[in-house]
């Protein structure tokens, strides 16, 4: 029975693991195409951030996993997700950029989870409100420039501990 349950567990964490490889791959390929896309002021800027917010979810969610400390930061998150887009820009920096609408920080590890959707978010709400100036096309490549640094921690933090078996 207990090597079962070993066996059960070690199936269900590398089922876990797989899919957050498979996620993760998947946001950092959008994450990449979405770039382009703004570096050529590209269309469909709107519907591809929102793709991406999207694929950032279940990350979030496989990280409260992982760093169930996080779970009250990022739930909070999740909750304002469809929220966030339809911000104004300056509510969006002070509220979820700068923690003011999450509750307490309890690991640095959720703060880059956290960016992987209010950065493609900000650009949808930019996409939104309409992106005109080469300032503003500069200003959501940033963002997404941005994402894909948080993306590499994020990364970082959802590998597998190696087992001292």
């Amino acid at each position: 029975m207990k090597k079962s349950l070993a066996t059960f567990a070690a199936l269900t964490a590398l089922t876990v693991a797989a899919q957050a490889d498979n996620a993760l791959q998947t946001y950092q390929q959008q994450a990449k195409t979405l770039l382009t896309t703004l570096e050529n002021k590209g269309k469909n800027i709107e519907a591809a951030s929102a793709e991406l917010v999207n694929t950032s979810l279940p990350i979030v969610d496989q990280f409260i996993v992982k760093y169930p400390e996080c779970s009250e930061y990022l739930g909070a998150l999740k909750k304002a997700a469809s929220v966030i887009p339809t911000l104004p820009l300056e509510e969006i920096e002070s509220g979820y950029h700068a923690d003011g609408k999450l509750p307490p920080l309890k690991n640095a590890q959720c703060y880059h989870a956290k960016d992987l959707l209010v950065h493609p978010a900000t650009v949808q709400a930019m996409a939104k409100i309409g992106i005109k100036t080469d300032e503003q096309w500069e200003s959501a490549e940033h963002e997404i420039e941005e994402v894909i640094e948080h993306f590499s921690q994020v990364e970082l933090a959802m590998k597998p501990v190696a087992s001292a078996e």
